[in-house]
C-alpha cells in the first residue's frame, strides 16, 4: 500500500485558510485532501478516496501535482467552453450585425462573400465547417428561393391557375 506525503510548501494555518475560501467543490476537495494528509496525518489513498468522494488515482495525482508545483499545481481548470475560438461571442455579434448592415444594401450574395469577411475579421483562412458553426451559432439560417424545373413553362402555370376549381366536389356518383 502508497502512502501519501506532501511536502509543507503552506503550514498548517495557510492550507486551512486555503481550504475556508476555496470557491467551488472540485478545488475544495483537492485542498480538504491536502489537509487531510497535511494536517489530520491520513497517508492512506484508500481511506480518504469515500471521504472526498474521488477515485484513489486521482488523489494520487493530485498529492503529485501539490508536491511538484505547489499551490498553482491545485489549481482546477473547468472543462468545457470555447477554447478554441478565433472571435469572442461579442466579435462574433458585431461581425454578424456588419454583414447584415452590407446584405441589406445588396453586398453579401453567398456564403463565399460571407467567408471573406469573416476571414478578413480572423486574420487567417477559416473552413466550411467554421463558417456554418458560426452562423449556426447566431440563429442565423440559410435561405434560398423554392426550386423550379427547368423546363417550366410560367403561361401554362398562370393558365392552370386561372382555370383549375378553387373547391373540389366529388361527382354525384361519388361518395365522400
Amino acid at each position: 500500500m502508497r502512502t501519501l506525503k506532501v511536502i509543507n510548501h503552506l503550514n498548517d494555518a495557510a492550507l486551512k485558510e486555503k481550504l475556508s475560501i476555496t470557491a467551488g467543490k472540485p478545488e475544495f476537495s483537492r485542498w480538504q485532501i491536502l489537509y487531510l494528509i497535511q494536517v489530520a496525518g491520513i497517508e492512506s489513498a484508500e481511506t480518504i478516496a469515500p471521504l472526498v468522494n474521488l477515485s484513489k488515482q486521482s488523489i494520487y495525482k493530485i498529492v503529485e501535482g501539490y508536491n511538484k508545483s505547489g499551490v498553482q499545481g491545485i489549481k482546477y481548470t473547468q472543462r468545457g467552453g470555447r477554447r478554441r475560438c478565433f472571435l469572442s461571442v461579442e466579435q462574433e455579434a458585431s461581425l454578424l450585425v456588419s454583414i447584415e448592415q452590407k446584405a441589406a444594401k445588396g453586398l453579401v450574395k453567398t456564403a463565399n462573400d460571407i467567408r471573406a469577411m469573416v476571414e478578413q475579421r480572423v486574420g487567417q483562412n477559416v473552413s466550411d465547417d467554421y463558417l456554418w458553426d458560426l452562423l449556426n451559432r447566431n440563429n442565423w439560417k440559410k435561405k434560398m428561393p423554392r426550386p423550379h424545373h427547368p423546363k417550366r413553362d410560367i403561361e401554362e402555370q398562370q393558365a392552370f391557375k386561372k382555370n383549375s376549381p378553387t373547391v373540389w366536389l366529388p361527382s354525384n356518383g361519388e361518395q365522400i
